[in-house]
C-alpha cells in the first residue's frame, strides 16, 4: 500500500509539474491602431407651417360658421420648410391625433388625415434633400365627418386646437 501511495503521489507531482506552465502559456499576438475619423451628425427639422387663411368646406367656400353634417370634409393647405441633411437620412411623414378643446361624441366622429407632396410627388417618405439640405413639404390636412355618424353627434360643437405633423427619422442606405 505504501508503494501505491508513493506511486500516486509521484504521478500527482509529475502532473503538477507538467501543468505548472498552464497559466503562462502564451500565443503570439500583435495589435495596430486604426486611424480615427471626425464625424458630424445630420439634421431633420420641420419649420413652422405656413397655412392659408382658413379652412375650406367640401372644396368650396371658406368655412366660417356653417353647420357640418356627416360626410362633410374640412380642408386646410399648409407649406412647411424642411431641413434634411445626412448621407442616409430618410423620414416618414404623418399627422398625429388632433387635439380638441373638449372631447364629445362629435369629436369621436371627426377623423384627421393628411396628403403630403414633396418636390411635386405625393409621398409619406422623404430622403435627404438636395445639396443645400432644404426643401418644402406641401400638406393638405382634411378633417372628415364620418358618413355613418351616430345620432348622438347632432347639435354638438367641437373646437380643433391642433393637428401635429411629424417627420420620424429612418435610415435609408440605398
Amino acid at each position: 500500500m505504501k508503494n501505491s501511495l508513493k506511486g500516486s503521489l509521484a504521478a500527482l507531482a509529475a502532473a503538477i509539474l507538467l501543468l505548472g506552465g498552464v497559466g503562462s502559456l502564451a500565443y503570439w499576438n500583435d495589435s495596430e491602431a486604426m486611424p480615427g475619423v471626425s464625424v458630424t451628425s445630420g439634421r431633420l427639422d420641420l419649420g413652422t407651417p405656413d397655412c392659408g387663411p382658413g379652412w375650406v368646406l367640401d372644396g368650396g367656400a371658406p368655412f366660417t360658421t356653417q353647420k357640418i353634417v356627416p360626410g362633410d370634409v374640412l380642408t386646410k393647405d399648409c407649406t412647411i420648410d424642411l431641413t434634411a441633411t445626412g448621407a442616409h437620412l430618410g423620414a416618414e411623414l404623418a399627422i398625429g391625433n388632433p387635439t380638441w378643446a373638449e372631447e364629445n361624441d362629435l369629436t369621436a366622429e371627426l377623423d384627421a388625415t393628411a396628403v403630403f407632396t414633396v418636390n411635386g410627388e405625393t409621398t409619406t417618405h422623404i430622403r435627404s434633400v438636395d445639396d443645400t439640405g432644404t426643401g418644402e413639404i406641401h400638406a393638405t390636412i382634411e378633417v372628415v365627418f364620418d358618413q355613418k355618424a351616430l345620432d348622438t353627434t347632432q347639435d354638438l360643437s367641437a373646437a380643433l386646437q391642433t393637428v401635429a405633423i411629424t417627420a420620424t427619422q429612418t435610415h435609408d442606405a440605398s
